[in-house]
């Protein structure tokens, strides 16, 4: 019996030669697939086709022998004798592509063809009917910045209500982000928990604007926010770097990786670590004698290849911060923000932020023979933070001010598990997909926290620079006048079945479905008034879309998506409210060109009802409803060779149909209806010895104001960067940020705080070695 031979599936272009009794020779292309996972996804349907044509041709009496395979071509020889005489070896597929997404870290590209965020199959991101960007280790390296609210204010469609670093608020469509997944798994995040990341131990950021009720349901209609952990590699790159800020910050990073077995044929184990420090004195509060802000990070990870088919792998992170918190700057007593430049801190001395997360990872996948793919992921998180602070409590008035203070003790735990099976299949339009899978999600908070108010009446900045120590918390407990207590305990307990289809009739169209059924329970335990409330309940939510190629380089989309959020407020029945409810239809054309540049042009209109509003009486209801709606513009990749550019524009128009809360409807109102950013970069590798880069970028957010009636104009702030390899190992790097030192406001709130003005100019130079 005949055999076909090894042959390896990562060349360009497949050859294939026939002979006759004379053995004469011609060339010809089969096809030329992109280089991308989804050539290689498609090479089983070829290999269908190659066998259907041998078949045909033995029926014609004529046999294919191989006689020749290499990375480039597979050649055959055909025979017109015949006679099976020939020899084949099994064909052998070692991996399904589709499943796998080369690391961003591989390549110094801004634009990425793939992404996981909402949906379950690895996909190109034309082919992925919603709004997505990857911010690929290429950008996050050339910008040099450090944390997750740092890279979203660089980022299109994403307002960043600035606050210290790690604790600033991040917003897409006018929605917060309330919880951020890393490899698919979520757990909550909140601005005044500083549980934002640090990005040094994450490949690439995956953010999808607009809600995703298929595989993250339970969640904030804003989007979802996906970090892809850094992996080991048996041979990767070693790297050490240190930078200097102006002003007065360091931090040192170490990034290792590699094999761990002793052996060096053996690269079936390998480990990823990174250890990151920073130290960071805010120059407002340098002014007072406070301390210096703290960050550190650690990432442990190993990875087992167990066979050709299956790999493992866990991972362990952990992140403090301490923080000296500064709110900003109170207003005039008209209601009109103080004159810039400021470099007055509104806060005691001895004000105090400190947090600490611990996050533990475990996965598994295995490759069917069937060319399926079973997923397994587990993510624990565990989270403290303590806070005691006072800011200013009113606006000032002829110099002076009352103050006001807060303080908290939080613990929150989440686990969150997937089980997903996604299995390709092959239909007269190409090849298809479909997944189905389960979930499990439990988040617990119990939080202890206090807000005083007016406590302190009529002191001076100086007086408030200052203060005494106070324990804000212990005053609460001890139920002070003029200090309001909390003390809650909230569980979430979740589990969901999904399925989604992507099924393609045509070649040029893909039909996709899915759905979600959730059942859920939640518990809220108000200690501090000791009432308790409970309800389960369960929701089925609903996905659909379709995708259509235009031409090979561009494709339209539309799609529906349904999603929902629990809420924890209890009315004076103590009954807990009905979740919030949302759905969106977003239309799009996105268009990819030789895998280098993307771009994406997209309106969507985002509904939400059930916000809970409070009555006249002090009753709590689910009324508040609302409507966001706008469009996007966005482009990443290379333009030129050696010029790459990453931005994009983005309008957002709210509107309240029924107000909710005064402070969360006013939230909309510091959302600006146009925001724009870009950052371009170019490698000139002729103008001196080694190739040098130039960045140089502008993010322009448009005139906001906040629900206390505080307005700010817009602004512009320019970044730059210059990049210069001094030897194959050992690279400088020099980034300015606000390079114009523009004076402006980012944020206005209330009268006594969040009146928040931009960083000044900072200049950070850095040095990396690579071994």
């Amino acid at each position: 019996m005949s055999h076909i031979s090894h042959m390896s599936f990562t060349s360009k272009k497949i050859r294939m030669t026939t002979s006759h009794n004379k053995k004469s020779q011609h060339l010809f292309s089969l096809a030329t697939f992109r280089h991308t996972p989804l050539r290689h996804a498609l090479l089983p349907l070829l290999l269908c086709s190659v066998s259907s044509a041998y078949a045909q041709t033995t029926s014609n009496a004529n046999t294919y022998t191989v006689v020749e395979s290499s990375q480039d071509s597979i050649a055959f020889d055909v025979t017109e004798d015949g006679s099976p005489s020939a020899t084949f070896e099994p064909v052998v597929i070692t991996a399904n592509p589709l499943y796998y997404i080369d690391p961003s870290e591989d390549n110094d590209k801004y634009n990425a063809n793939v992404a996981t965020v909402g949906t379950k199959i690895p996909d190109y991101l034309e082919n992925i009917p919603q709004s997505i960007s990857v911010i690929t280790q290429a950008k996050m390296e050339d910008l040099n910045v450090d944390t997750l609210d740092q890279m979203a204010k660089r980022t299109t469609g994403m307002r960043v209500l600035q606050n210290d670093d790690g604790r600033s608020s991040i917003y897409a469509r006018g929605y917060e982000y309330d919880q951020f997944s890393i490899d698919g798994l979520a757990s909550p995040m909140a601005s005044i928990n500083g549980t934002l990341p640090n990005l040094a131990p994450f490949d690439r950021v995956e953010v999808m604007r607009g809600p995703s009720g298929l595989f993250n349901s339970a969640s904030e209609m804003g989007g979802v926010v996906n970090l892809v952990r850094k992996r080991g590699s048996a041979d990767g790159k070693n790297t050490l770097k240190g930078s200097v800020t102006s002003p007065f910050s360091f931090d040192v990073t170490a990034d290792m990786q590699g094999r761990l077995s002793l052996d060096e044929n053996d690269d079936s184990l390998v480990t990823r670590n990174i250890f990151q420090y920073q130290q960071k004195k805010n120059p407002i509060v340098k002014e007072v004698g406070g301390s210096a802000n703290r960050n550190a990070t650690v990432y442990l990870s190993a990875d087992k290849q167990l066979n050709d088919t299956s790999k493992a792998g866990v991972g362990y992170l952990f992140q403090s911060r301490q923080i000296i918190p500064n709110n900003g700057l109170p207003t005039q007593a008209n209601n009109q923000l103080l004159p810039l430049p400021n470099d007055d801190f509104y806060g005691a001395k001895w004000n105090d932020f400190s947090s600490s997360t611990h996050d533990i990872f475990a996965d598994f996948q295995h490759q069917l023979d069937s060319k399926g793919i079973i997923s397994a992921g587990l993510r624990y998180s565990d989270r403290d933070a303590d806070y005691n602070y006072v800011f200013a409590g009113s606006a000032l008035k002829q110099g002076k001010m009352d103050v006001a203070g807060t303080a908290g003790d939080i613990k929150e735990t989440s686990l969150s598990a997937d089980l997903n099976f996604s299995q390709p299949f092959a239909t007269q339009g190409g090849q298809s997909e479909y997944v189905v899978g389960a979930d499990y999600k439990r988040f617990n908070s119990n939080i202890t926290r206090t807000s005083a108010r007016g406590f302190i009446k009529g002191i001076t900045l100086q007086q408030l620079n200052d203060l005494p120590y106070i324990d804000l918390l212990e005053q609460a407990r001890n139920k002070q006048k003029g200090y309001r207590f909390e003390y809650d305990d909230n569980t979430l307990n979740e589990i969901g079945v999904y399925g989604k289809i992507n099924y393609k009739p045509i070649d040029s169209l893909s039909l996709i479905a899915g759905g979600r059924f959730s059942h859920y329970t939640i518990d809220n335990n108000d200690k501090a008034k000791g009432v308790k409330g409970s309800s389960k309940d369960h929701k089925v939510t609903g996905y659909g879309a379709v995708v259509y190629q235009l031409t090979p380089n561009l494709n339209a989309y539309g799609s529906y998506t349904q999603v929902f959020m629990p809420q924890y407020e209890t009315n004076d029945a103590g009954e807990l409210l009905k979740p919030r409810e949302g759905d969106q239809i977003e239309i799009g054309v996105k268009g990819h060109w030789s895998d280098q540049l993307s771009a994406r042009l997209s309106g969507y209109r985002l509904n939400d009802k059930n916000a809970y509003a409070q009555t006249s009486t002090g009753d709590k209801v689910a009324i508040g409803e609302r409507q966001m709606q706008g469009v996007e513009l966005e482009v990443n990749g290379e333009i030129l060779p050696n010029w790459q550019i990453s931005g994009g524009y983005s309008y957002l128009d709210s509107d309240i149909k029924k107000p909710a809360l005064a402070r969360d409807d006013g939230i909309f109102l510091l959302m600006p209806k146009h925001t724009a950013n870009i950052w371009t970069t170019y490698q000139a590798n002729n103008w001196l010895p080694n190739p040098l880069t130039l960045g140089l970028g502008v993010n322009v957010v448009g005139e906001f104001s906040s629900s206390r009636g505080i307005k700010a104009d817009g602004y512009q702030t320019w970044d730059a960067m210059v990049n210069y390899p001094f030897t194959k190992n050992l690279t400088g790097q020099l980034n300015v940020y606000n390079l114009l030192d523009s004076d402006h406001y980012v944020r206005v709130g209330s009268p006594n705080t969040f009146n928040i003005p931009d960083n000044g100019r900072e200049v950070k130079a850095s040095l990396s070695y690579e071994f």
